[in-house]
This record gives C-alpha cells, structure tokens and sequence, in this order.
C-alpha cells in the first residue's frame, strides 16, 4: 500500500517555463532577497538567451530578477546540476540550468494541510550549477533583466521594502 505522500508525488508534473530566462551555466550562483511574503531571486542567464531577453552590450554580464509574490516556502541548496538524479522530481522531467513549475505540487499539497496558505499556490523550481531554488507561492513576474549582477541586486533589495 503506498502513502499519501508517495501517491501525490507521483501526480507531481514538471514542465518547463519558456517566458523566464535560463540560468547560465559556469557562473556565478543566484542570489535570494526575501521578506515575510515575497521572494526576489536575481541570477545570470545563459547566453542563448541574450537575443531573446536582450539587447546587450559585449560587456555586459546579463542577470535577471524573478519575484514571487504571496511565498509560503522558498529554499535554495542542493542538490546541483552534478546529481540533480537525487531531486525527487528528476524522475519527472527536472532539468538543469532551467525553469520549471510542478503542476500537482506534492509540496504545495503538504502546505497547504499544515497551514493555511490561502489561494492556491504554485510550486517553481530553477535549476542551478551548484544549487537548486525551490519556491511556492501564488506566481511569479520577471521583473527586469539587466546588464550587470548589481544592478539586479539593487532591483532585488528594493522590492523587499
């Protein structure tokens, strides 16, 4: 006989997300700013990117800032993309250096019986180098992408206040 929780992580879906940026591979890691209810994760993003979210400077070092408003979860730690195999969601389409909702959310499932977290709450994994960076929250909004890793952080910090 199978758990509850064995049963809905096997509904979880994982899909990719096409209107964020990819993260870089071999850069700098991603960086979080969060306040009680919101989540600003600010990151480099890959070069096939550039044309697409850009235009760009030759320069330039081009990071993106995401925000997750309503966050009731958020993390970032491993596993990375050397044995992103171990994520419980490898098995259902998990991808490195990529952005991916889980429709189904098992996690999201979890919250929401142990408190209440309100609407319905969506589950976002991005996959990193080193790390990946989960969140549940209502949605997501691309804030800005920018030309530089510091510019994305001033971004991050201001939207916390």
């Amino acid at each position: 006989m199978t758990s509850t929780l064995e049963s809905r992580q096997q509904e979880d879906q994982v899909v990719l997300l096409d209107g964020i940026p990819r993260p870089a591979e071999d850069a700098a890691e991603p960086f979080i700013v969060a306040s009680d209810r919101r989540v600003i994760v600010a990151y480099p993003i890959a070069e096939s990117d550039f044309e697409r979210f850009g235009p760009f400077d030759a320069e330039d070092d081009p990071f993106c800032t995401v925000l997750f408003p309503d966050a009731v979860f958020h993390r970032l730690g491993p596993p990375g993309d050397g044995d992103l195999d171990i994520h419980p969601l490898a098995s259902q389409g998990l991808m490195g250096y990529s952005v991916h909702e889980v429709i189904h959310s098992s996690l999201a499932g979890e919250l929401a019986e142990v408190a209440s977290v309100g609407p319905a709450k969506r589950h976002f994994v991005i996959t990193f180098q080193a790390s990946t960076f989960e969140c549940v929250a209502s949605d997501y909004t691309v804030v800005g992408v920018y030309g530089a890793g510091e510019i994305a952080s001033r971004e991050a910090f201001a939207l916390v206040r």
